[in-house]
């Protein structure tokens, strides 16, 4: 019982049958046709894999081009950094307007991330806990729309500093009446 080097099944009598000249191993005639060749690794008579043609490339739609709307220097319409160092949100061009816009819009995300980081500090330490806590949670529900751009993360960190202070709060309560 022989089986085919390619697909393995069972060659039956009265198939049509080819062997490899170079080693010696059967294939249905269809198998050897199919694949252009020996399946056996390493043998002279194996397909020899042809490279795929180059594709074909296609602007976005815009041209190859854009300009950088933070030094106007003419770079590739997918690239989302410019060799300004400017980047931006999508490869898409921008006007210079709504570029300053989403970059006003990032600074004040990373400033905002910034003061709830150290609000957040604040209140795990017990004496400025009270005051930093609740100041967390008002800040980070007045900016609640720009914090959940990032996820949320920094809007729970908000909320957990408000919690946290209030916690410190109840516990200084607590110990100021007890004595």
């Amino acid at each position: 019982m022989t089986r085919c080097s390619i697909c393995y099944t069972v060659l039956s009598q009265g198939e049509p049958v080819t062997v490899c000249p170079d080693c010696q191993q059967d294939y249905h005639t269809s198998c050897w046709s199919e694949i252009g060749g020996c399946g056996s690794y390493g043998c002279k008579q194996a397909a020899v894999a042809q490279k795929p043609p180059l594709p074909v490339l296609v602007g976005a739609g815009w041209g190859d081009s854009k300009t950088c709307p933070s030094c106007g220097q003419e770079i590739g319409a997918s690239l989302l950094v410019c060799s300004c160092r400017a980047r931006f949100p999508w490869a898409d061009p921008m006007t210079r307007d709504e570029y300053a816009a989403w970059t006003d819009r990032q600074r004040g995300i990373a400033r905002s991330r910034v003061v709830l980081i150290l609000l957040f500090i604040g209140s795990l330490i017990g004496l400025t806990a009270p005051l930093a806590g609740p100041t967390a949670g008002v800040y980070a529900w007045l900016r609640r729309r720009r914090l959940a751009e990032t996820g949320g993360t920094y809007l729970a960190m908000g909320y957990g500093s408000a919690a946290i202070g209030g916690v410190y709060l109840v516990l200084i309560v607590l110990l100021a009446l007890g004595q």
